[in-house]
């Protein structure tokens, strides 16, 4: 994917990159705009204003575009998932996220983000096609492209918005990640063959060019389908299995007296979602993650101590290798925990993420 894009912008630390098969809508909607929409309906200018108000429109729907895929990576952002970049293409753009989200009400609301914020953004431009001369109908026809834009995304085919929402949906109801992304994905290959059948009627009835773009979103959408159901397929758990299949070992002990700077700089910054273990004189004590260095301003990191900022041992739960992944995602919820330490033995072996169990059954 990186290979063919190019780095057009950064916004807020996100990277936004550029698909060669972008340029193909860019000019697209220019034309549409410039020699299809405006000429009809304010007639008497040159061709000209006609292309000018042409590409300032092509302008503005890419900027949409990134609007919507923002709305999605800043609602990830809340929840603690990195996003690594967004990418814009041929059939819209695509925020890349490192991880899917924890919880069902977590993947709802970043994939919602989305659709409202191109609602907003069409009664926006429905307000500005007020305006007088050219502007009017270019805001008139955008307001529409990005009502057509949020209404598709809540389609229920997985990967778009709709079929996020579902998975959310069925995730939430049915308690298993991996199963209700199956289930999305399945309804997703399904909603191809739908964009299939359209394609063919539109071709039937001499629309060659609609064809032709439907039978694209249905290769893409089929595609991206069957690649989450085949990922959701393998390597899944039952409830059952034991804590020791999916903890991670070698996860290294931070002693109480090292300075928040020190924990932050050796540990965080490689893995800032992580959480790691506090001893003090061989004792487990606490634990400690980003949202506890995060409590303290960042020019006191150097005088704070990881034993003063960490959670302490009282309010974690401890789990052991032999547990049900079931039980310790229970134990874990309880408490309301994103980690876990796993014990054998009186001896501290490894750490167990949620996600590691929601992602694994």
């Amino acid at each position: 994917m990186l290979v063919r894009t190019w780095r057009a912008a950064s916004i807020g630390g996100i990277e936004i990159r550029i698909d060669a098969s972008l340029a193909f809508v860019f000019f697209l909607v220019a034309y549409i705009v410039g020699a299809r929409v405006l000429p009809y309906q304010s007639p008497g200018y040159t061709a000209f204003v006609y292309l000018l108000v042409g590409l300032s429109a092509a302008v503005i729907f890419i900027a949409s575009i990134v609007w919507h895929e923002l709305a999605h990576a800043l609602v990830a952002l809340h929840f603690r998932i990195p996003v690594m970049r967004i990418v814009l293409h041929l059939f819209g753009g695509v925020a890349h996220i490192s991880r899917d989200p924890e919880r069902p009400a977590q993947e709802f609301l970043v994939a919602v983000a989305g659709p409202a914020s191109s609602l907003a953004l069409a009664g926006l431009f429905s307000a500005l096609s007020n305006l007088s001369d050219l502007t009017g109908p270019a805001f008139a026809w955008l307001a529409l492209i990005n009502l057509t834009l949020a209404l598709f995304n809540l389609l229920p085919g997985f990967p778009l918005d709709g079929g996020r929402i579902l998975r959310a949906a069925l995730w939430r109801m049915g308690g298993s990640y991996r199963r209700a992304t199956r289930q999305a994905s399945r309804i997703g290959q399904f909603m191809a063959g739908g964009f299939v059948a359209l394609a063919l009627f539109m071709l039937v009835d001499g629309l060659l060019f609609n064809a032709v773009w439907f039978g694209l979103i249905a290769a893409f959408l089929y595609s991206a389908a069957t690649a989450s159901f085949r990922s959701a397929a393998s390597r899944s758990l039952p409830l059952e299995a034991p804590v020791r299949r999916v903890m991670r070992f070698n996860v290294p002990v931070i002693e109480a007296s090292t300075p928040l700077a020190i924990v932050a700089w050796r540990y965080m910054d490689q893995a800032a979602d992580q959480a790691f273990p506090v001893f003090e004189a061989g004792r487990f004590v606490g634990l400690i993650a980003a949202a506890q260095a995060e409590q303290i301003p960042r020019l006191e990191w150097g005088k704070t101590r990881a034993g003063q900022v960490m959670l302490p041992a009282s309010e974690i739960c401890v789990l052991s290798p032999n547990d049900a992944l079931g039980a310790a995602l229970q134990a874990m919820d309880a408490a309301g925990l994103e980690h876990a330490p796993v014990f054998e033995g009186g001896r501290f072996t490894g750490m167990l993420n949620r996600r590691d169990i929601v992602y694994h059954t």
